[in-house]
C-alpha cells in the first residue's frame, strides 16, 4: 500500500521501508545463508588431447563453513573420469598472472561425488546451449582469514583433472580481464598437462599467461554455507544480462551492482544463467536446469530479447507471443517448487540503426517497457533502465544508444553498464535494508 506522506519529510525513509515491506510481503526478503557463485553465462567446448589439470584461486563474498563445487559440461557426450581437489589459501601473488600452487598447510582435500566416489562422469549437456552442472559432495573445510587484503573475502583453491582425450567446457568469451586489476573479484586460472590431482606434486605451473589460462579455463561453480545472511541472485536473459560489451567479460549492470554492494556482513552472490545470442524460448529453460540448486532469493529475468527482433521487420506478433510463453515457463517453474524470489525485470534497451534497423517498429519496444512490464504481477521493473542509455531518436522513429555508451552499437560498454547499474543499485539497497 502507499502511505500518506503528511508528516515531516524526515520520515520519508520510514514510509519507504513500510511500503517495501508491504510490496515484498511473502517474498524472500529474509535472504539466505547459502550462496552459489557462477560468473559465466554461455559456454563452449575445447579439446584436450592429453591429460590436463586446471588450478584456480577464486574469491567468494564471505566466510564459509563448508562448500561444494559444480563442474559444467556443454559437450554432447558425457566426460568421464574427472577428479578434483580443493584447499583454502590466505593470499594470492601480487602479480595478476600468477597463482600459488599449494594450499594452507599443504592441506589438500580430495573431492568426492555421489556420496563418496573419487571421480565423476560429467553428464552430457541437458540440451543445446544448456550445460549440465553436477555437484560434488559437501566439503567441510572452513575459510581462513586473508593476509594480503582487508576485504574480508576468503579464497578457495580448486584443482580439476581431466583424462586424456576429454572435451572441456570453458566460458564462451574466455577469462580475459578477470585476473587483472580491473576485475571486481579474484578469479585466476592456470593449467598444465599433468595429472595434478592424482599426483599433486606434478603441478608446478603458476604462470597464467604462458599456460593459456585466459583462453583455456575451466570455471567451476561454488556453493558455500556461511553464518551470514544476504541475497542469492540468479540472472537470466540475453547478452546484455550476461554482461557482454565491457572489458571484464560477463560483467553487466546486475553483476556490478551485486559486487559493489556486497559486504562480508551482508553478502550478495550471483549465478549468471544468461546466454548471449539466444532468445527467451531457450534461456528461460535455464531456470528449470539450475533453480533447485541455486534457490535464488532474487531473480533478474529479461523477458524481451533483441535476438527475437528481426532487421527491417522488428518485433513481430509471433515473437511477442514467444516471450510471453517463456515468462510463463519461469513462473511455472517457481510455482511448482513453491519458490517466491523477488523478481526484477530490466527494461528492453535500444540498438543503433547501424546494427539492426527496425525503424518505427521500435515503438513496440517502448510500449513493452511502458505498458507490458508494469502490468506483470509479482515483479518489479527497473524503471529508467532503458532511458539511462537512450540517446536520440532517428527520423524513422528508432531510438539510438546514447553516444559513448556502446562500442558495437548493441551492447553497452563499461560506461553504459555503469549507467545501467546506477538504475539497478537503489533496488538492491532497499532489499539489503529489509534483511533481518
Amino acid at each position: 500500500m502507499t502511505y500518506p506522506r503528511h508528516l515531516p519529510v524526515s520520515l520519508g525513509p520510514v514510509y519507504d521501508h513500510l511500503e517495501d515491506r508491504d510490496r515484498f510481503s511473502g517474498l524472500m526478503t529474509t535472504g539466505t545463508s547459502i550462496f552459489t557463485k557462477h560468473l559465466f553465462g554461455r559456454m563452449k567446448t575445447q579439446p584436450a588431447a592429453n591429460a590436463i589439470t586446471f588450478h584456480m584461486i577464486i574469491e567468494v563474498e564471505t566466510d564459509f563453513l563448508g562448500f561444494r563445487i559444480g563442474i559444467p559440461n556443454i559437450h554432447t557426450a558425457a566426460v568421464t573420469g574427472v577428479k578434483a581437489c580443493v584447499g583454502v589459501v590466505a593470499a594470492v601473488p601480487a602479480a595478476d598472472y600468477q597463482v600459488f600452487t599449494t594450499p594452507e598447510a599443504s592441506e589438500w582435500v580430495d573431492v568426492t561425488w555421489n556420496n563418496g566416489a573419487a571421480t565423476v562422469d560429467l553428464p552430457m549437456r541437458i540440451a543445446e546451449e544448456r550445460y549440465s552442472l553436477p555437484w560434488s559432495d559437501m566439503i567441510y573445510l572452513p575459510s581462513i582469514a586473508r593476509t594480503d587484503s582487508a576485504s574480508g573475502r576468503p579464497l578457495i583453491m580448486v584443482r580439476i583433472e581431466y583424462p586424456a582425450g576429454s572435451t572441456l567446457t570453458t566460458p564462451y568469451n574466455d577469462l580475459y580481464y578477470w585476473r587483472g586489476a580491473s576485475a571486481p573479484r579474484i578469479y585466476r586460472s592456470t593449467n598444465q598437462e599433468v595429472q595434478g590431482v592424482t599426483n599433486k606434486a606434478t603441478f608446478t605451473q603458476n604462470n597464467i599467461v604462458t599456460s593459456g589460462g585466459d583462453a583455456k579455463a575451466v570455471v567451476p561453480a561454488i556453493q558455500y554455507m556461511t553464518t551470514k545472511r544476504g541475497h542469492q541472485v540468479m540472472i537470466m536473459g540475453d547478452s546484455i544480462q550476461e554482461g557482454l560489451g565491457g572489458n571484464v567479460r560477463d560483467y553487466g549492470a546486475i553483476q556490478r551492482t551485486c559486487y559493489e554492494l556486497s559486504t562480508p556482513e551482508r553478502p550478495i552472490e550471483y549465478f549468471n544463467a544468461a546466454l548471449h545470442a539466444q532468445a527467451p524460448d531457450l534461456y528461460s529453460r535455464m531456470i528449470e536446469d539450475h533453480i533447485d540448486m541455486v534457490r535464488p532469493t532474487v531473480l533478474s529475468y529479461a523477458p524481451w530479447s533483441g535476438n527475437d527482433v528481426a532487421a527491417n521487420t522488428g518485433m513481430t506478433v509471433a515473437a511477442q507471443r514467444r516471450y510471453k510463453a517463456a515468462l510463463g515457463r519461469v513462473y511455472a517453474a517457481l510455482q511448482q517448487r513453491n519458490m517466491r524470489p523477488i523478481i526484477f525485470f530490466p527494461e528492453a534497451t535500444p540498438v543503433n540503426t547501424s546494427y539492426r534497423n527496425v525503424g518505427a517498429n521500435d515503438q513496440v519496444r517502448r510500449d513493452y517497457n511502458a505498458k507490458f512490464l508494469p502490468g506483470v504481477v509479482n515483479g518489479v521493473v527497473f524503471k529508467g533502465y532503458a532511458a539511462a542509455i537512450t540517446g536520440d531518436r532517428d527520423a524513422a522513429g528508432q531510438d539510438q544508444i546514447k553516444t559513448g555508451f556502446t562500442g558495437d552499437n548493441v551492447h553497452p560498454n563499461d560506461a553504459g553498464y555503469d549507467a545501467l547499474k546506477e538504475i539497478v543499485k537503489p533496488y538492491f539497497k532497499r532489499l539489503l535494508a529489509l534483511l533481518p
